[in-house]
């Protein structure tokens, strides 16, 4: 009775490890979306606002969620204070906190922290030209993402739960 209770517990433990590994791969992709939001939100206040990246990161602040509303009031505030920092040092500053917070994936962690390069040295005209390359690589990433998203949670769930009855099986 007892080594049938222990390999309930295993499987149920192994299944619920799948199930969290499950979880990482939605909210890596939901984590896209957000800062698709916020990168959206940056392009319309240059754009059409005619804002200052500073005055734009302050405005979006106020409208987007953790971690980003973090990273972009720091941003701002340190854009006010200036004190002869560069913009990409300021940017490479404030990814410390997305590299934290977010569950973006490394390579447009990346792909972000080389987008503040660009952004800081260059016109209002090119700053949403490297906006616009940047979203589209990102969208063509978040397709990537969806495609073969299903087929991962499935298989860490399926996995989680083999992975416990074989354990079982082992253990009995």
């Amino acid at each position: 009775m007892l080594k049938l209770a222990g390999a309930v517990l295993i499987m149920a433990a192994s299944l619920l490890a799948g199930m969290s590994a499950a979880e990482h791969v939605q909210d890596e992709y939901e984590a896209m979306r957000h800062i698709r939001g916020v990168l959206y939100a940056l392009r319309s206040e240059i754009l059409y606002s005619r804002s200052c990246l500073g005055e734009a990161f302050g405005k979006i602040a106020g409208e987007v969620g953790a971690p980003f509303d973090q990273w972009l009031s720091g941003m701002a505030e340190q854009m006010q204070e200036r004190d002869g920092i560069p913009f990409s040092v300021i940017w490479k500053n404030g990814m410390s906190v997305i590299s934290a917070g977010s569950r973006l994936p490394g390579k447009e962690k990346e792909r972000l922290e080389m987008l503040g390069m660009e952004l800081g040295s260059i016109d209002m005209e090119a700053q949403i030209r490297s906006l616009d390359l940047y979203l589209e690589e990102l969208r063509l990433s978040m397709e990537e993402k969806r495609e073969g998203m299903k087929t991962r949670i499935r298989l860490c769930r399926c996995l989680g739960l083999m992975g416990g009855l074989f354990l079982s099986i082992l253990l009995i």
